[in-house]
């Protein structure tokens, strides 16, 4: 058997030596910005979860929980951009949906302006933190322009 039709599980054979996996590239570490603002997105998803239920508890119409959905996955499919240098604009722009929401149910607009109030201090200190890491030269993603 050669060690091409070798199953993966079972030792090699002596005198072979078994193919090493490749390297697996290590993810650079979140930064400040990116783990804040994840919080806050897992936060608002919670909530517009509740809002849906609530919302469809209320009205009874399909067009209210769906619009609530449809925010919860943006939102969800927001946070792997976060990672990018503009990954923040898109985030504002989901605030920006959320804070939409009032118009659908007015009650919503109390909630909505917690979590853009929450959203608003973690960007500040996101900032905060990595203008003082970049500082002290430990920014998570190297020095600048490498």
């Amino acid at each position: 058997m050669s060690a091409d039709e070798q199953n993966p599980g079972e030792p090699a054979p002596a005198g072979q030596q078994p193919e090493k996996a490749a390297p697996r590239r290590r993810r650079p570490a979140r930064g400040a910005m990116e783990s804040l603002l994840r919080i806050v997105h897992g936060l608002e998803v919670a909530g517009l979860a509740f809002g849906t239920l609530a919302v469809w508890g209320v009205s009874r119409d399909w067009p209210q929980p769906v619009a609530f959905a449809a925010v919860a996955v943006l939102l969800l499919a927001t946070m792997r951009l976060l990672s990018r240098p503009w990954g923040w604009i898109v985030s504002l722009v989901a605030q920006l949906a959320v804070a939409a929401l009032t118009f659908i149910e007015p009650v919503w607009g109390v909630v909505a302006l917690v979590f853009v109030i929450l959203w608003i201090y973690c960007f500040v200190k996101a900032r905060g933190i990595e203008r003082n890491r970049r500082a002290a030269g430990l920014d998570p993603y190297g020095p600048p322009g490498a």
